[in-house]
Parts: structure tokens; sequence; C-alpha cells
């Protein structure tokens, strides 16, 4: 089976239908975009409601788009069908005063519209008028169909055969939490956790490692208390600076969190707090890192 057979069961003529595939490339933004249409629709919509001059001419011939979603795994998983209800041409200035594109831009650390519009001389963009349809929605979140070869996202339905991979049993996007071992974020995508990403975090204290991808940098810091993993990485990227004497000029959206090693939850201050200077000695983060007195 086809995605396009769901479309003509459903009642839809797949020539009326494109396909939007969300492909970020970066993982970290794979996630970002995952947990954008698992937990925040309002700017998932900001996010797909406008798109390049070749997306544009695609989507306009069409009554319905639907939409796709490609996870950190590879799997192309369905998040809805659309009517294309209109368009409204918008100023790259009205784009960026938009409260819900401006998070968009902040999550995904992508340039402003006006940046953009700079770049490419064109001044704004067509924002489409997407209302989501009630056909399909009994599968949005669990079907996945195989991810089509090209580099093109947008694309006609009848020209895009999509075979069904499987349909899960209940709907998710968001993928599970991984381990404290594995557990490596960015300092944009700790603005964003997912809620299940999140409640882990709050769980776990510990030693942590922060390195600045800007320029491999390394700071070694500790949480414990009420605050654990969760309130003190919170704490670093809350503002537009790091908080800290070696972090506080370096932007905290670059920062990479890993945990070095985890405490139980019963484990007093001070236990950690040694664990936390051994770290710094191993790891030379005094001398050669942002642990400096």
């Amino acid at each position: 089976m086809i995605f396009n057979d769901l479309l003509a069961l459903a009642g839809h003529d797949p020539r009326d239908v494109a396909i939007m595939l969300h492909t970020p490339v970066v993982k970290e933004q794979q996630r970002i975009l995952m947990t954008l249409v698992e937990e925040a629709p309002a700017l998932f919509e900001a996010y797909q409601d406008n798109h390049p001059r070749n997306a544009e001419t695609t989507l306009k011939s069409r009554k319905i788009a639907a939409s796709f979603v490609v996870g950190e795994r590879g799997e192309s998983r369905f998040a809805g069908l659309y009517e294309v209800a209109g368009w409204t041409f918008r100023s790259a200035e009205e784009l960026d005063a938009d409260p819900d594109r401006h998070e968009v831009i902040k999550r995904f650390r992508s340039e402003s519209y006006t940046a953009r519009a700079k770049r490419t001389g064109r001044p704004g963009r067509e924002v489409f008028d997407l209302r989501p349809l009630p056909k399909l929605g009994e599968l949005r979140g669990r079907l996945v169909v195989a991810r089509p070869a090209g580099r093109a996202y947008m694309r006609l339905a009848e020209n895009c055969l999509l075979p069904v991979v499987q349909v899960d049993r209940e709907a998710r996007f968001v993928p599970s939490a991984p381990g404290w071992d594995e557990f490596i974020v960015t300092g944009t995508e700790i603005r964003g956790l997912p809620l299940s990403w999140a409640a882990r975090l709050r769980e776990w204290r510990g030693v942590y490692l922060i390195v600045d991808q800007s320029d491999g940098a390394r700071y070694v810091g500790s949480a414990y208390g009420e605050v654990n993993l969760l309130g003190r990485w919170s704490i670093h990227v809350a503002g537009d600076l790091g908080v800290t004497a070696e972090l506080v000029n370096r932007d905290p959206a670059g920062f990479r969190f890993s945990i070095l090693e985890l405490v139980a939850p019963t484990a007093p201050p001070d236990v950690v707090t040694k664990l936390e200077a051994s770290w710094k000695q191993r790891l030379d983060t005094r001398a050669w890192g942002l642990n400096r007195n």
C-alpha cells in the first residue's frame, strides 16, 4: 500500500494534493521539529505555512497539503492533512515581528526573514492559510512512510509514491528520552525540551560537561538539590549569555550538554561537589578549560 491509496480511500484525488516532507538535515533540528509537532502546534504551523519560491509554486497549485516530518531515525511520520484555503504576501519585517515566527527562528537558530530578504533580494514570503482536515486524522503521529529519494521537500502527490511502512498503535512524534550516558543536547534544545525529556532531567543529579561548540572550550559543573540537572541547565541557557565568570561572554545556544556521572537522588551536596572537583582535575578544565579560578 502507498499513501496515495489512503488519500483515495479518504475521497481525495492525489492530483489535488501536495506532499510536504519536512526534512531538517541537522539532528538537533529534527528533534526540535518533532517537539513542535507534538507539543507546540502553533509554532509548527508558523514553521510550515511559508516556503521558498519553488515550494510556494507547487503548494499554490493544490487544494490540499499532506504534511510529514522526518525524525532523527529517518522515519517519515504523518502530521496531518490541510486545506490550502489561500495565501497572503507578508513582508520580511512583518514576519519577523510575529512572536511565533520569532520563537521558531530562535529554536532553529536560523536566519531572520529580514536577513534572508537581504541575501535573496526577495522582500517577503507568501503565508498560506492551512486549515487542518479531519480525514486521516486518526493516523496523525501513527502512520510511517518510506522516505523518498531526492532533496525536494515539496512534491506532487501523484509523482511521490510513499510506501506505507507501519501504523503504530499509539501516536507519537518525540522519541523516547535517552539514558543518562547518551543524553546529549544543545542549549537551544534545552529551551524547548520535550516534556518527557525534561521530566528525566528533573529527576537526575550529578556532574555534567558543557562544550562550547564555537571553539571546543569545556566547563564542568554539578547539579543537586531541588533544581537537579534540569534546573541547572535551564539557568545556563536562560539568557543571551552564560551565567558563570568564564561563560558570561559566550552564547549558550551553542553549548553542548552531557552528563559525566550520575549520582543517587539522595546524594548529599558535598558528595556531588567532590565528584565535580575530581572531574575538573581529570579533564584539566581549570588550567585549560572554563573552570579557571
